[in-house]
């Protein structure tokens, strides 16, 4: 197996725009024959920073089982991050 970064995307409310955190979520792979929909999955979720709707995560395909194996989350190169203040 070899690992891979995926793109995971929580459920939200459509009304108020809050995440459902028991919800499935979707899985956006590089190939589109590898993407779906997962659940019962509650250590991805809870790697999640408050707010956040989607987040890159490290997984690794499982041929046998045609199945995600989920790592860690990664840190996400679009998300810019805060200046360090000066000393």
């Amino acid at each position: 197996m070899m690992k891979e970064i995926v793109i995971v995307c929580l459920a939200t409310d459509a009304r108020t725009g809050t995440i459902i955190p028991d919800a499935p979520f979707l899985v956006q792979a590089g190939r589109a024959d590898r993407s779906g929909v997962y659940e019962k999955e509650p250590e991805v979720i809870a790697q999640f920073l408050p707010g956040e709707e989607q987040a890159p995560f490290e997984a690794e395909w499982d041929d046998e089982k045609e199945d995600w194996i989920f790592g860690k989350r990664v840190p996400d190169p679009s998300r810019k991050r805060a200046p360090h203040p000066e000393p």
